[in-house]
C-alpha cells in the first residue's frame, strides 16, 4: 500500500472495470446511488454488463440507456415519485435485456449467501409464486431449490448464491485505509460489498482513521474489504445523500423526461455522461449554486427552500 493507502483518482477507476463483468450498485431509490462512479463505467466503453441488483434503479435505466446492460438479477427498479424505468423496461420488453426476477429479500439472501461464504440461504418469501415458477435466463434448478428443513417446522426455499465481480459504492466518507461510513439508511450496501469481488467506494468526505475510530459503529465496510477509494464530493448527484445534499429533483425529471424517446435519452447520455470528460466537468455543468441549494442544514437535518416557513 502506499502512503495514499488505497485513495486513488478517478481517471484509474476504468482499470477495474472490463466487457461482460458482473456489478452491483449500492443505494436506494433518489439515495446515495453511485452515480459518478456509474457515468465513468460508461464513459469506460464497458458492455455487455450484468446486473446485480436491489433497488439501484437510477444505475440499472443508465446502463440500459446505454445500451451497455445484457442481463439484469433484480427484484424492482423504479423511479420513486416519477413511475417505471422506461429505458430498463423497454429494453426488457424488446428482448435486449434478459431478467430474472425476485423478491426484495430473495435478492437480498443471494447476495448474503456469497457474503457469508455459504452454498445457499434459506428463505420464506418466493415459494409457490412465479418468481420461482416462471423461468428467467437462469436454469430453474441453479436459482432456487424446495427443501424440508433439517429441524422440522415444513419446508423452505433455498436460494443460491450471487457472487458480483465489482461493487460500486457512494459513501459519506471514508478514509485511506478503505474503512467506509454511511448515514442513515444504508439499504444492503454492507451485503453487496461482502459479495463482490472488488468494491469501489466514491465518498464525499476523506477523514484521517482517528476520525474514522470515534464512531466505529458507522463503519458499515472496513478496509479490508475495499480495494479502491475515491473522493468525488456530490459523488451521488443527481441523487443525494443523507447528512450533504438531497436529492435533484429537477435534474432527475429532465432525465425522466428525456427517457420518453430513445433520440431524446441519447442526448441525455452524451450531454450529461458520455462528452463529459469528469465528474469535476459534471458538478461545472451543474452549477454551484445548484449545488448549494440542495446542501443539508446541518441544524434542521434538510435542505432549506427559499420562501419555506418554519
Amino acid at each position: 500500500m502506499t502512503s495514499s493507502g488505497k485513495l486513488i483518482p478517478l481517471e484509474e477507476v476504468p482499470r477495474f472495470f472490463r466487457d461482460g463483468m458482473s456489478l452491483t450498485a449500492g443505494g436506494f431509490a433518489h439515495s446515495h446511488q453511485p452515480m459518478a462512479l456509474l457515468r465513468e463505467l460508461i464513459r469506460s466503453g464497458a458492455k455487455n454488463l450484468t446486473l446485480m441488483g436491489v433497488a439501484e434503479c437510477w444505475v440499472a435505466e443508465f446502463l440500459a440507456a446505454a445500451g451497455v446492460l445484457d442481463r439484469a438479477y433484480f427484484s424492482n427498479f423504479m423511479f420513486e415519485g416519477f413511475g417505471r424505468c422506461r429505458q430498463f423496461s423497454e429494453g426488457v420488453e424488446a428482448g435486449r435485456i434478459e431478467v430474472e426476477d425476485h423478491s426484495h429479500f430473495g435478492m437480498v439472501c443471494r447476495l448474503q449467501a456469497s457474503a457469508l461464504g455459504l452454498p445457499f440461504m434459506p428463505m420464506r418469501a418466493m415459494a409457490g409464486t412465479d418468481i420461482v415458477a416462471v423461468p428467467g435466463f437462469e436454469p430453474a434448478e441453479e436459482k432456487s431449490s424446495f427443501i424440508a428443513s433439517p429441524f422440522g417446522n415444513g419446508h423452505v426455499t433455498a436460494v443460491s448464491p450471487l457472487k458480483p465481480d465489482v461493487a460500486i459504492i457512494h459513501a459519506a466518507r471514508a478514509d485511506r485505509l478503505g474503512n467506509v461510513q454511511l448515514f442513515g439508511t444504508t439499504s444492503v450496501v454492507e451485503e453487496q460489498a461482502r459479495a463482490a469481488g472488488t468494491v469501489i467506494v466514491s465518498a464525499e468526505e476523506i477523514v484521517e482513521t482517528d476520525v474514522i475510530r470515534r464512531q466505529p459503529e458507522l463503519t458499515i465496510i472496513p478496509g479490508l474489504m475495499v480495494d479502491a477509494v475515491v473522493h468525488l464530493p456530490y459523488g451521488a448527484h443527481p441523487t443525494g445523500v443523507y447528512g450533504y445534499y438531497e436529492h435533484d429533483a429537477d435534474h432527475l425529471g429532465a432525465y425522466y423526461a428525456a427517457s420518453r424517446s430513445s433520440g431524446d435519452v441519447r442526448d441525455f447520455l452524451r450531454c450529461w455522461v458520455r462528452d463529459m470528460p469528469d465528474h469535476w466537468a459534471y458538478l461545472d455543468a451543474v452549477g454551484m449554486a445548484k449545488l448549494m441549494s440542495l446542501r443539508t442544514d446541518p441544524a434542521l437535518g434538510y435542505a432549506r427552500r427559499e420562501g419555506a416557513h418554519a
